[in-house]
């Protein structure tokens, strides 16, 4: 319900009302309800129209009890600019009490007092907060977020903070920084300086542990069982601490979780950590789900002044995601060895094999006999390259026969030096081995020297302006754990030639391909990509290994080692049997010939007999020995190696010499397994004819056999 309206109210509700009633003369139902509208809404208690021409129109009371509040207005219309009345309106308001207008002011008065007061204290807040609180909260927050490590106290304001604060709060804050400047401006002490280096060392050390996932243990060498043991070396080890603490002996663990473990090298670390020496070992374990996995344990003693260490500490880490890496990618560089070499080799025997058919169908063609001579001597010359590329690749298999004998490595470097000079150029300086003489090896002298002249080459070819070929030979001896760093190295004595150049050196890239058949960084024709594999493979044979060093820019050093000789005494050949004419002392020497081919048995039994031999033949060991039952004694026993049936060309040559122990042996061979010829190699005092050879080098190779025979006879 609406509130009593005072007699302004009703006044102006009196003249709105005249207005809408002057609009509305003609509709008494209208002006009925405007009244009622009236009255309900503005809290009248009545309303009475009154029109000029006498009729009434009255709503609510109009003339009740006490003195109720009036206001009348008159109305009428306007025509042609001159106003005429039509009637008045008299509103009717309750009676007001006595004094109520005497209350009222002051209550005014009040009220707009505590308004006034209530917008100037918040006015004064909004400026105390602008310019005072805002700032030193923002003070407070710079400092509790200020960094002690800092050189500097740098205090950051919002722009409005900046913009607002009060003049001795800006004092302030410069005071502040003032402070912090010369406070971190002063020395630490030296034992501050310490403790927050310590301080960080420490952090640096935990962090770097837990990122590297670093598990530690330490280890009683004596009693052979752990004395220590964090949470992760347990984790690596797929076990507890408490189970790693408690049991008796690293056997009790190592029983059911190391795979592939060697006695043999576990007591060559166990003598390794006693005389002090740190190990590195990556270990096979298969977990208790059946998952393999590698763990390299870096195994350090704690050394005791003047007694054997009893603690080894251990650190261990989880590498098996690197270690199968390195397998996929050992696997994909044996694919792509085998790729490049089968690439290569029918690359080079097709072209060879182009040359030889080639000029046999000129001579077939030629008229002149000089002609047809150049033809052949063509085809010969892609045979003899056929023939070295062949040793090549038997050289890289480690499958190339071999007729090794005891000798200085120092004599046969100093005798090619000539050779090696010749190959260098004036432009290279070489330095001569120098030093005490070397153990004697156990070698074949020329295949050494094709090796030694591979990387000549190949440090010719890396100083194209001139440089330095240094030539060294050394006595190592190599124990099991240094072997272990050297890729193929047993442990043992080794005389090592090293070839050191200054030349343009390789990158890594090109390092890690440098032992692959047919790899090679030169130009079209300038090389086969065939040296350093041949190196490798003929080291390899012989019993030894290859490492390479090189820097880029700054040069490359080959090595490569031969394992020492048991003997010291050389072989004297200087007393064997001179002649006058090699025809003439071949002459009715009877050979016997053991070939499975049926067209090279006949093309060596032609030869043979162009020297003037008397020549028996036979294709296999079987059929050789059901000869050797009824034939005359052969001078010269010249076999293949390798023989179809159950006896190769060693076991005939070996049955034979019971039948015929004067008889000289000579083995023709283009390839052979290292079970027939012990390990790649001819036994001592046995000659070796390679495959394919001339009629020149067989007739020299049969007056080396009967040289021999007469000198032992």
């Amino acid at each position: 319900m609406a509130s009593h309206p005072d007699a302004r109210r009703i006044d102006i509700l009196a003249s709105i009302g005249s207005t809408r009633i002057a609009h509305q003369i003609q509709d008494p139902a209208l002006v009925q309800s405007t009244l009622e509208e009236l009255v309900a809404s503005d809290g009248l208690i009545g309303a009475h129209v009154t029109y000029t021409s006498g009729q009434d129109i009255a709503v609510g009371e109009i003339g009740g009890d006490g003195d109720p509040v009036t206001a009348s207005v008159p109305f009428g219309s306007g025509v042609n600019g001159t106003a005429e009345p039509l009637g008045k309106l008299t509103l009717y308001g309750p009676a007001q009490p006595d004094g109520g207008h005497s209350l009222l002011l002051p209550l005014l008065i009040v009220l707009g007092i505590l308004a006034c007061l209530l917008t100037g204290c918040l006015a004064f807040y909004a400026l105390l907060n602008r310019s005072v609180l805002r700032p030193l909260g923002e003070l407070a927050q710079g400092l509790k977020a200020t960094d002690p490590s800092r050189h500097d106290l740098a205090i950051r304001f919002s722009e409005s903070a900046q913009h607002h604060m009060t003049d001795p709060l800006r004092e302030i804050t410069a005071s502040l920084e003032t402070i912090g400047r010369r406070l971190s401006n002063s020395d630490p002490t030296p034992e501050q300086e310490q403790e927050q280096e310590q301080d960080q060392k420490q952090h640096h050390l935990v962090r770097t542990v837990a990122i590297a996932q670093l598990g530690y243990a330490t280890l009683d060498i004596e009693k052979n069982r752990f004395i220590s043991c964090d949470a992760t070396f347990a984790a690596l080890l797929d076990r507890k601490v408490d189970d790693v603490l408690e049991a008796n002996t690293i056997e009790t663990l190592r029983s059911d979780l190391i795979l592939d473990f060697d006695e043999t090298e576990s007591s060559a670390r166990y003598e390794a950590l006693s005389r002090g020496k740190s190990v590195d070992e990556t270990y096979r374990i298969i977990r208790h789900n059946g998952e393999i996995r590698y763990i390299r344990v870096l195994m350090n003693p704690v050394p005791r002044p003047g007694q054997e260490p009893q603690i080894v500490e251990l650190v261990g880490q989880d590498v098996t995601e690197q270690r199968l890496a390195e397998l996929r990618a050992n696997q994909a560089d044996r694919i792509s060895t085998i790729g490049n070499l089968t690439g290569g080799v029918a690359h080079d025997f097709n072209n060879l094999l182009a040359i030889i058919s080639g000029n046999i169908e000129l001579a077939a063609l030629a008229h002149a006999p000089k002609e047809r001579l150049e033809y052949i001597d063509n085809a010969l010359a892609a045979v003899a390259r056929g023939a070295a590329l062949t040793q090549q690749l038997l050289a890289f298999a480690r499958n190339q026969p071999l007729s090794p004998k005891i000798i200085g490595a120092r004599k046969l470097v100093t005798d090619m030096l000539p050779a090696i000079r010749a190959a260098l150029g004036p432009r290279i300086r070489i330095v001569e081995p120098d030093g005490p003489d070397n153990w004697m090896i156990n070698a074949d002298a020329a295949k050494l020297e094709a090796c030694l002249m591979n990387i000549v080459g190949n440090a010719a070819d890396a100083m194209p302006q001139g440089g330095t070929l240094t030539i060294s030979l050394t006595n190592r001896d190599i124990d099991s754990f240094q072997a272990r760093q050297m890729p193929g190295a047993e442990p043992g004595e080794y005389v090592c030639i090293e070839l050191a150049d200054t030349g343009t050196g390789m990158s890594r890239a090109v390092a890690a391909k440098a032992f692959d058949p047919f790899f090679t960084t030169k130009n079209v024709g300038k090389g086969t990509g065939m040296g350093l594999s041949m190196v490798l493979g003929f080291a390899q044979q012989s019993g030894g290994f290859t490492s390479l060093h090189t820097v880029q820019g700054r040069g490359t050093a080959v090595r490569v080692f031969f394992p020492r000789a048991n003997s010291t005494s050389v072989p004297d050949t200087s007393d064997a049997v001179a002649t006058e004419a090699t025809s003439d002392l071949l002459k009715g020497c009877h050979v016997l010939l053991v070939e499975d081919e049926d067209q090279l048995r006949l093309l060596y039994a032609t030869k043979l007999e162009s020297f003037g031999c008397k020549v028996t033949q036979a294709s296999t060991g079987e059929k050789t020995m059901e000869l050797a039952r009824t034939m005359d004694p052969p001078d010269i026993i010249l076999s293949d190696i390798i023989l179809p049936g159950a006896m190769n060309g060693i076991d005939t040559a070996d049955a034979l010499v019971k039948y015929f122990p004067d008889a000289t042996v000579v083995f023709i061979s283009g390839f052979s397994q290292n079970a027939a010829v012990h390990n790649g190699m001819l036994a001592m005092g046995r000659i070796l004819l390679q495959k394919p050879f001339t009629r020149a080098k067989l007739a020299a190779t049969l007056f080396d056999a009967i040289s021999q025979r007469a000198t032992h006879g």
